[in-house]
């Protein structure tokens, strides 16, 4: 794990939005491809399941399933020495990814936008670099995302905005991000999510229906019996 470095000369004050998008373009690009990766890994993975599961899966485990893809691929990618952006560096408070870029700006990734329900996460939106114990007085930022309004399934926009900073949230590049996503896929880099097709699925189900099988051959079921002795014939 790659820890959060102090910059040697920490600059004081807040950055500007045209500073924000400067500063923060090549990784929240990466992160972003990480994102469609995550999306895309847990569709593939509802396409299999039925139609009423899937509408009680979405709710409960697609945001965990997102938000942890897109955290290790994160940390995976940041940790990879030569292959990101030079100058940024991940930091995992309870194990999530959070990136510290130049020292200028500290980056959190969430699906909604930050609320202040424990201390840190105050401390974060007030933009109290202290309780944090962030070195320089970073500009605190998050990037967050909208599905589409049709299908609720697939990205539609990126954004990066900072709380209590008079400036306005900003659009990650989506044509950049699909690049950089393509880019990565066809170079099969270990910070993606593995690739996960129908067929693979249904390959698997199969081979765990054909091993209880294997295993269960010598287990013979009979008819319930009634109260009467009867054999129930249904």
């Amino acid at each position: 794990m790659t820890t959060l470095m102090d910059d040697l000369n920490p600059l004081q004050g807040t950055v500007s939005r045209k500073e924000a998008q400067r500063i923060l373009r090549p990784v929240t690009i990466g992160i972003g491809a990480l994102l469609l990766a995550a999306v895309d890994h847990w569709n593939t993975l509802m396409a299999e399941q039925p139609a009423h599961l899937q509408t009680m899966l979405q709710p409960l485990l697609r945001g965990s399933h997102v938000a942890a893809f897109v955290s290790a691929g994160t940390n995976v990618w940041l940790s990879t020495q030569g292959m990101h952006p030079p100058g940024h560096l991940v930091k995992r408070p309870y194990q999530w990814s959070e990136v510290s870029s130049h020292g200028r700006t500290y980056l959190a990734i969430h699906h909604k936008e930050m609320d202040g329900t424990n201390s840190r996460r105050k401390a974060f939106i007030k933009q109290d670099s202290q309780t944090l114990q962030l070195v320089g007085d970073p500009t605190h930022c998050e990037l967050t995302w909208d599905y589409d309004a049709a299908t609720d399934s697939h990205v539609r926009r990126i954004w990066v905005s900072a709380p209590g900073v008079q400036w306005e949230r900003f659009e990650v590049p989506m044509d950049r991000v699909q690049e950089r996503y393509a880019s990565w896929r066809k170079r099969d880099v270990r910070w993606l999510p593995g690739r996960l097709t129908a067929d693979d699925l249904v390959g698997t189900e199969d081979l765990v229906r054909d091993e209880q099988h294997r295993r269960r051959t010598d287990i013979k079921t009979r008819r319930p019996r009634r109260d009467d002795g009867l054999e129930d014939q249904r």
